[in-house]
């Protein structure tokens, strides 16, 4: 059984510009939603109202789509799946970021611990997407979904992102991520005062590794580590995932240490390429 952590109202983003181009915006929204393993196939009205997109508007869009062969329209179910262009452009998009490659190889080592590993990169001003996965080959795990994304600030690799930005940058994020003065909430352990999050940056900067416990997702906790570029700017995220029930049953210190030790590995590795 998989546990996903993927959570929709992460596509929608929050602050977003208001010269956005609405088709545009819906029709990358619509490419996000059938990228997630729950949508990778998906009826015209599970895409519209998953999206709160208008009902005729979304179909205009999965037509246009289609026709360029994007989508891909399953007949008999009448559902719709992303199409085989991508893979073409997907593959490109692994070329350029090589690093990123890179970076994932070293997940395979990690995940020998039967914990979820990720790799996350910053997905546009406010936000974090998982680029790289691995996953321990267990009946019961906790999986995500690459191509998911979500605010950062939001859990451990949130924190850990934050945490490392330049000041203006990391208050510019908190703006724009603001909810009637409050950052968004999740669960009844979020962080939502600016202040407390800020109180945070500190520590997770001296220790090199951010935690959270339900901050983002009911039942589960998790670690997040910075990796850097050669000019010593956080790039990439390195986090881990377990059932918040399975804490006391690990050596958490060995494995922050590990993390922190993997993660700055990887740092090395990728300084020639970014």
């Amino acid at each position: 059984m998989d546990i996903h952590l993927g959570k929709v109202e992460g596509l929608t983003g929050m602050g977003q510009k208001q010269s956005l181009v609405p088709a545009l915006d819906s029709s990358i929204k619509i490419l996000e939603l059938l990228a997630k393993q729950e949508f990778h196939s998906a009826t015209l009205t599970e895409i519209a109202n998953a999206l709160s997109i208008n009902f005729s508007t979304c179909l205009r869009i999965l037509r246009t789509l289609e026709e360029k062969n994007y989508v891909v329209l399953e007949s008999s179910s009448k559902t719709y799946s992303l199409g085989p262009p991508l893979i073409a452009l997907g593959n490109r998009a692994k070329e350029i970021n090589n690093y990123i490659e890179v970076a994932s190889m070293y997940l395979k080592d990690l995940v020998k611990t039967g914990l979820t590993f990720v790799l996350v990169k910053r997905l546009r001003e406010t936000h974090l997407m998982y680029v790289a996965k691995e996953e321990p080959p267990l009946k019961v795990r906790l999986t995500v979904s690459t191509g998911d994304s979500f605010p950062i600030t939001a859990g451990a690799l949130g924190k850990c992102f934050f945490a490392f930005l330049p000041e203006k940058d990391s208050n510019d994020v908190v703006t724009k991520l603001l909810i009637d003065h409050q950052l968004p909430q999740y669960t009844s352990n979020s962080i939502t005062a600016i202040e407390d999050l800020k109180k945070q940056v500190p520590k997770i900067r001296e220790e090199g590794i951010a935690e959270s416990h339900e901050e983002y997702s009911l039942g589960i906790s998790a670690y997040a580590c910075p990796i850097f570029d050669s000019q010593g700017n956080i790039i990439l995220g390195l986090g881990s995932y377990m059932p918040k029930s399975l804490i006391e049953h690990i050596h958490e210190e060995e494995l922050k240490a590990i993390m922190k030790s993997k993660a700055q590995e990887i740092t090395q590795a990728i300084s020639s390429l970014v």
